[in-house]
């Protein structure tokens, strides 16, 4: 079974950075996980953001909602196949603001819909489901913009309409001069400007780890099947 990301790029997966490749090539059948440690250069978000939407996604491991330079960050990536047979690659990422460390978790699995796009779940509990298209930039590293996210909220999953939402494209490429992996995330409103902005590095190193190891932390508390 191919990792999530390669399934969606299909040929193109070929073109990244090996780096790159190493890093969403993971997948379950590996029996392996990743460590990464660096720091988030930049961390911002406008002052148009309400206040509640920051609480919300603190609270609920959506999305960091701090703001500051040189925040000492991990990630870890686990690859597994979910309780609906998908071949699923989990993002924990801890951020050590002073004196409020935060969290926030999503997972990446393939769609049943189409091959055209993955899907993310956002936070710890699976609150919002965004879909996710692939691309290669010419330096080798990975490109990934995610539509306006949808709300899975009981029975219902609403779908903003752009002129109130945002979407989010993210960038993770491999640095060869400082030899680590560096990453960019912009979130993007059509009518407010730029909502958040994350930059920074990280390293990485795998262990083993079979998809029975994968901790509790790295699942989210439901798993959803609407895309």
């Amino acid at each position: 079974m191919a990792s999530v990301v390669a399934k969606v790029l299909g040929s193109d997966f070929s073109r990244l950075h090996p780096k790159v490749q190493w890093r969403f090539g993971l997948q379950s059948s590996d029996d392996l996980a990743q460590f990464g440690v660096g720091v988030m250069e930049e961390m911002t978000h406008s002052r148009l953001v309400p206040p509640p939407l920051l609480w919300a996604g603190r609270t609920r491991g959506l999305f960091p909602a701090g703001v500051g330079k040189d925040v000492p960050f991990t990630i870890a990536n686990y690859a597994y196949v979910d309780e609906l047979g998908r071949e699923t690659l989990s993002f924990v990422r801890r951020f050590a603001f002073p004196g409020r460390p935060q969290g926030m978790n999503s997972v990446m699995v393939s769609s049943a819909v189409s091959d055209a796009y993955a899907l993310d779940y956002l936070g710890f509990s699976s609150d919002m489901v965004v879909h996710t298209t692939c691309r290669v930039d010419d330096e080798g590293g990975l490109v990934l913009e995610s539509e306006v996210p949808r709300f899975l909220l009981g029975p219902v999953a609403p779908k903003l309409p752009k002129v109130a939402s945002a979407v989010t494209i993210g960038r993770e490429w491999w640095d060869s001069a400082e030899e680590r992996h560096r990453i960019e995330i912009e979130v993007q409103s059509p009518v407010l400007g730029q909502l958040f902005l994350y930059r920074g590095w990280f390293t990485a190193e795998e262990r083993p780890c079979r998809s029975a190891d994968v901790p509790e932390q790295a699942r989210p508390r439901s798993v959803e099947s609407r895309e």
